[in-house]
């Protein structure tokens, strides 16, 4: 009974359009699919609950005739999908709002279902959508459980009330927010003042000005703003960084013009010292980049850059 009151809920909320497109019907719940392109809101998944959930409670009875065919059609009765209708038939009739043809078990007044519940939405073909519901004590057991999970959130962002609970979270969202801006700010600082650092080391190798360090910046995102402070002043011809976090490397190579114009290119170097840093990469002549699982290579990684560029 709650499958054809969700099918006649689906026609008010989304259309006509909305037929059945098989169903299952089981003990525990009810699967129903139906055609309509496009994903069902969550709003109008709230309003379908509602509706069923409000013949249930208005209590109208579900009376069964069965008649002939050509009378069911004259009723307005819904025939199924996939479904072969002899002479005979059975009409399904809830107070006149919903009208089907079918012959599976019936409750024999909606207040006995006792309370419905929309459990998924997912779409299971190109135009066909899917409904999982339960109803009765499955519907009773599906929100305890999720009653209690509510209850275990709000002992976790302390909220003394549950209806605090959502704006207890907003709270610390907005709070987890600004402290990440917060440790963004910090690492472009601690990254600017390590650039001072690294970009006078600088070495002369077969003719061309090259900067190799490893530093300490989070990613690989802090890795290229260092590089782009470095392509912005004429600090070297050649850069090459490393950093290492939580046990994985990130390894940088830049390369300017002039370097460029001699034939050396970004991409070809990463793919030389990657490998020790047991990792691989590439890129483009300019800037390549790679990533690794052994930082303890870091050290052979960058000494392999003078000893690559020295050979060309």
């Amino acid at each position: 009974t709650a499958t054809h009151l969700l099918h006649k809920a689906l026609k008010e909320v989304l259309g006509s359009h909305a037929n059945q497109a098989g169903s299952l019907v089981a003990p525990g719940h009810l699967r129903f699919d139906f055609s309509h392109f496009g994903q069902v809101t969550s709003e109008e998944l709230s309003q379908m609950e509602q509706i069923v959930n409000q013949k249930i409670w208005e209590a109208l009875p579900v009376v069964t005739i069965e008649t002939d065919i050509d009378t069911a059609k004259g009723m307005g009765a819904m025939a199924l999908f996939g479904e072969k209708y002899g002479h005979d038939v059975r009409v399904v009739n809830v107070a006149d709002w919903s009208i089907e043809l079918c012959g599976g078990t019936h409750v024999a007044n909606t207040e006995d279902i006792g309370i419905f519940k929309i459990v998924s939405e997912s779409g299971i073909g190109a135009g066909v959508r899917r409904i999982e519901a339960v109803t009765s004590q499955e519907a009773y057991t599906l929100l305890h459980e999720e009653e209690t999970q509510l209850k275990a959130i709000a002992g976790i962002v302390k909220s003394a009330q549950l209806k605090e609970v959502v704006a207890k979270t907003e709270q610390l969202q907005a709070q987890l927010r600004e402290l990440q801006k917060e440790n963004e700010a910090l690492a472009s600082k601690l990254a600017n003042q390590q650039a001072g650092d690294v970009f006078k080391d600088v070495k002369e190798v077969n003719g061309l000005r090259l900067i190799t360090a490893k530093v300490t910046v989070k990613d690989m995102n802090q890795l290229r703003q260092l590089a782009d402070q470095w392509k912005q002043k004429d600090h070297s011809d050649i850069l090459v960084l490393a950093t290492a976090n939580d046990g994985k490397v990130n390894l940088l190579a830049a390369m300017n013009k002039a370097a460029n114009e001699k034939g050396l290119k970004a991409g070809d170097l990463i793919k030389e010292i990657a490998p020790k840093v047991g990792g691989g990469g590439g890129g483009r002549p300019d800037m390549a980049q790679a990533g690794g699982k052994n930082p303890e290579g870091i050290a052979a990684a960058l000494e392999s850059a003078a000893t690559w560029l020295d050979a060309k």
